[in-house]
């Protein structure tokens, strides 16, 4: 697997990404927070228009959370073929 890289360098296409060293804004009801979340970067919220946020999961019919400040990330490895 590739090592983790500075978040300057991430992918700002809407492509599904790795990202870890941020805090989960909102969309998270666990005790602790994950060490990484899969999240793509995207300029839109519930259909409007943003500045752009990352996006790390959808849940609750659409809505989905937001993952603020990462410090770095990792394309997501290939997965395993069907058998």
């Amino acid at each position: 697997m590739s090592e983790w890289r500075d978040i300057s360098t991430a992918p700002r296409d809407g492509q599904w990404i790795l990202l870890t060293g941020g805090d989960i804004e909102y969309g998270w009801n666990g005790s602790e927070q994950p060490a990484c979340v899969t999240a793509q970067f995207t300029e839109r919220l519930n259909g409007s228009p943003t500045e752009g946020h990352w996006q790390f999961a959808w849940y609750d019919g659409g809505f989905y959370g937001e993952y603020e400040n990462p410090t770095n990330w990792m394309p997501l490895p290939t997965p395993p073929e069907a058998e």
